[in-house]
């Protein structure tokens, strides 16, 4: 079995700068709208919009949201962290779990209080590739119109310590410094998640280190691959849609990673593309060893990538591994 083995990095210092929207770049721009509902620090719902939008770059802790949210959240501080790491342990999992806790109510609140006096909103995308995630929300950098100002909510969540700069699922395009001078700012100033007295998750380090992981894989399929025309990033929007042209030929995909089933023939890696939509890397019996040198627990947490011949089974696509070289990883954990 290929062991995985996990480092705490060393900490870079960075000199905050002034954070500012970048200049208005139409390409960028989704529309102007208004809030409708928070639902918590991360996640906003926007009238005229028909589903919710995810905001890049930031992963604020989970909440409790019913009408006793604030008295469990009191209850739980009085039993954290040590509540967090029952859990933990239940899990069964190395990576960092996403319970509710003490600090995501109050995020919660700060969010609410925060854009309390925002005239709109302006929400931005990343790029043209990807506008929508694999829940069918909106992806999105939210710009609030004060009466004489613009904030990059985005950047000033992580700059006043509600959230870490979260880059699992890839560095930000756009705003990468920013984040990491606004991640900086909060660290050196001990504020929200980086101060030890806050009833947050414990374990930050370890959660930065398991995402830049995953970013440094989007780079290398970036550096490598991405100009390829047989080469597919499956959570792009389109991606999927583009394979229908490449059925029986070699193709390179990239994908994350949903579920890892080995209690069956055959063996299956799945990624979940949109709801109902999946694409597979099948692993028949004779070739299950391929798998088996792989810890899966620890593989189901970061990206993969696979090449073979493209095939359908049932109206899904897949690729049926038969050689260990038809998958990997491009990093090493250690």
């Amino acid at each position: 079995m290929r062991k995985f083995i996990i480092i705490i990095p060393v900490v870079f210092l960075l000199f905050f700068q002034p954070l500012y929207p970048q200049p208005l770049d139409s390409t960028y721009i989704i529309g102007d709208f208004k809030i409708t509902k928070i639902t918590d620090g991360d996640t906003f719902k926007f009238e005229g919009l028909d589903r919710s939008t995810r905001l890049l770059g930031v992963d604020t802790e989970e909440t409790f949201k019913d009408t006793y949210a604030q008295q469990k959240s009191f209850e739980l501080s009085l039993i954290w962290p040590e509540e967090y790491y029952r859990l933990q342990s239940e899990s069964k999992t190395y990576f960092p779990i996403k319970p509710e806790s003490p600090f995501g109510f109050e995020t919660w609140q700060w969010t609410k209080d925060f854009v309390e006096d925002v005239i709109s909103v302006r929400l931005e995308k990343e790029d043209t590739l990807r506008l929508i995630d694999s829940y069918g929300r909106y992806l999105s950098y939210v710009i609030l119109k004060f009466e004489d100002s613009e904030v990059n909510y985005n950047i000033e969540c992580v700059r006043q310590g509600y959230s870490p700069y979260y880059n699992k699922y890839g560095n930000s395009k756009r705003f990468h410094k920013e984040f990491l001078e606004a991640q900086e700012y909060a660290r050196d100033n001990k504020l929200g998640i980086w101060n030890s007295e806050t009833k947050c998750y414990p374990d930050y380090e370890k959660r930065i280190f398991w995402w830049n992981k995953r970013a440094e894989q989007i780079k290398e399929y970036e550096k490598q691959y991405a100009n390829s025309e047989n080469s597919f990033n499956l959570m792009n929007d389109g991606e999927y849609d583009r394979l229908k042209n490449f059925v029986d030929k070699n193709v390179l995909v990239f994908v994350n990673i949903t579920e890892i089933n080995t209690d069956k023939n055959p063996s299956i890696i799945r990624t979940n593309i949109r709801r109902g939509v999946d694409f597979d890397i099948v692993f028949f019996d004779n070739y299950r060893k391929i798998l088996d040198e792989y810890d899966t627990e620890m593989l189901k947490e970061f990206f993969l990538f696979a090449s073979g011949k493209l095939s359908t089974y049932r109206d899904r696509y897949q690729i049926i591994v038969e050689n260990p070289n038809q998958i990997w990883t491009v990093i090493e954990i250690k």
